[in-house]
């Protein structure tokens, strides 16, 4: 009986946060811009002001679905994602994880993709943040990408270009690895695990698992990338790709593996 009524209130607690997500959306952005319009002197100046309230936000929004009970969640190296000019690259295991990240990094762009400006509850933080979209292609992407790290912006890129197969299945494409290339930025990679996985490609957001989920958040040290920088750009950048992959396979299975010899004993939460 009480596994049932701790079910429901999740289901409920899961709805009112997407609600709560979808209608922020919408009328936060309509409040905020002229007011971060109106104190700003330049669009550096609204898009810093504008990232940080998006940070703000996503951190009240965990924090909503932790004190309800939908999730519990624990990172690991946090100190690592507050740097300037740095990408951080991380695997896309759910809906989730662009949340989560943004919440970690008060002036993170992101590569977001361009069907975004089409969703209302997202359009408008994108507009106000200055994310870069997936519209943007070749040369053009590359320019924005180095443009905004020289700025001081730190950018969260999903290698696998959208959440994670069905079955698991790791797959980098090239666009991550050819914009470290040939921007020669730094690579800070974040390894995610989920517990019981939830808000996959295959979930809705109603297949809630029988207990709370578990998002862990491993930073890794800096890849050193001086070896890439010896061969041809293209070469480079399907090396590192191949490299990178097989990094996160790597560091996802011994993660994986740690979670289960610790059982659900570890599920601790922190933040600072």
């Amino acid at each position: 009986m009480l596994k049932r009524v701790g079910y429901l209130w999740r289901l409920l607690a899961t709805a009112m946060s997407f609600a709560l997500f979808g209608i922020g959306g919408v009328i936060i952005p309509v409040l905020a811009t002229p007011i971060i319009w109106l104190s700003s002197r330049d669009s550096r100046t609204r898009q810093i002001r504008a990232r940080w309230l998006v940070h703000s936000l996503f951190q009240l929004f965990v924090k909503f679905m932790k004190y309800t009970g939908v999730l519990t969640w624990r990172i690991n190296g946090l100190e690592k994602l507050n740097q300037p000019g740095v990408v951080i690259l991380a695997n896309h295991p759910t809906l989730l994880d662009v949340v989560f990240l943004v919440s970690f990094v008060p002036n993170a762009d992101c590569v977001v993709k361009g069907k975004l400006m089409r969703n209302p509850a997202m359009r408008g933080f994108v507009r106000l943040t200055g994310y870069i979209t997936n519209d943007h292609q070749g040369v053009d992407l590359i320019n924005k990408a180095r443009s905004s790290l020289a700025d001081g912006s730190a950018m969260i890129i999903f290698p696998e270009g959208t959440r994670t197969r069905p079955n698991g299945e790791i797959k980098f494409q090239r666009g991550a690895a050819n914009m470290l290339v040939r921007t020669e930025a730094r690579a800070l990679p974040v390894i995610i695990n989920c517990t019981p996985l939830t808000l996959s490609k295959q979930h809705k957001w109603y297949h809630i698992p029988p207990t709370r989920f578990h998002l862990e958040f491993w930073v890794l040290d800096e890849i050193d990338l001086t070896s890439y920088k010896s061969m041809p750009a293209a070469l480079s950048a399907r090396q590192l790709t191949k490299d990178l992959q097989e990094l996160f396979i790597e560091e996802l299975l011994g993660n994986e593996q740690g979670l289960a010899r610790a059982g659900s004993k570890t599920a601790h939460h922190q933040h600072s």
